[in-house]
């Protein structure tokens, strides 16, 4: 639980216990297996507030915007940064040590605008198809989704080296490979745990059963596509890309529960 409260200070915007820095230093990276833990932690109050606005009467679009907003202010708009300085960074055709500079800098640029404006139209959309449907769903789908890629990109750090060991990822001390299994198990976990609630809210096993492989292939897709372009243009890995790849793998699970159900 100690890790749980020192990954979710860094992650999000939520309280902690002081207590659990006691003894220090505890790097980052050793407490990635708890990554899981705090995306769905992070992600239940957007959950309750969803489903709250559903029976409100508000129309599904509005409540998922609403909903999605209040996740993005929990997290500080930590992995939306990312991938903003990501998509900056590789998109523009600079060179290795060039896309490492650009998304150093703070200001964001047109790639990092429509990856932002993308980032959260998608989701929302998407949480508006299963809010069409059932907003218990579209909630349970934006809790395993939360839980989900956040372990993908605890397991994304432990697989890759630092392409910039002055930077956060490399300063923070990279998860173990056994850490980083750990996450992606824990994530398979909330996958599966989805599935089942989600064939039982529709009555449908087959529907359960497609709500687990249709994300689980779309996540582990999207992210294994997206290590190996970091691979062929940084090297490696960086704080901003990591944000990019839970952005990244979120967008997928989300479609893969649409496409599902």
């Amino acid at each position: 639980m100690d890790g749980f409260w020192r990954a979710s200070a860094f992650l999000t915007r939520l309280p902690v216990r002081a207590q659990a820095f006691q003894g220090g230093p505890h790097p980052l990276g050793a407490d990635a297996a708890a990554f899981p833990l705090v995306g769905v932690a992070v992600a239940l109050p957007s959950a309750v507030l969803l489903v709250l606005l559903g029976a409100a009467g508000l129309q599904p679009f509005t409540a998922s915007l609403i909903a999605l907003l209040l996740l993005v202010a929990l997290t500080g708009a930590l992995h939306e940064d990312g991938l903003a300085d990501t998509a900056d960074g590789l998109f523009g055709h600079a060179s290795a040590e060039r896309a490492l500079e650009i998304m150093k800098d703070s200001r964001i640029g047109t790639y990092g605008a429509l990856a932002l404006i993308g980032s959260v139209l998608l989701r929302v959309v998407l949480l508006t198809e299963l809010a069409a449907r059932s907003p218990a769903l579209a909630a349970l789908s934006l809790i395993a989704a939360a839980g989900a890629s956040r372990g993908a990109m605890a397991w994304l750090w432990s697989r890759l080296p630092s392409a910039r060991p002055d930077g956060l990822s490399g300063r923070m001390e990279a998860p173990s490979r056994e850490t980083g299994r750990k996450a992606a198990g824990l994530a398979l976990a909330l996958l599966l745990v989805a599935g089942a609630l989600t064939g039982a809210l529709a009555k449908e096993w087959e529907t359960g059963f497609a709500a687990v492989v249709l994300p689980a292939l779309l996540g582990a897709g999207g992210l294994d596509a997206f290590r190996r372009l970091l691979l062929r243009r940084l090297g490696g890995t960086t704080g901003d890309t990591l944000g990019a790849a839970q952005q990244i793998v979120d967008i997928a699970l989300l479609l893969g529960f649409a496409l599902a159900l």
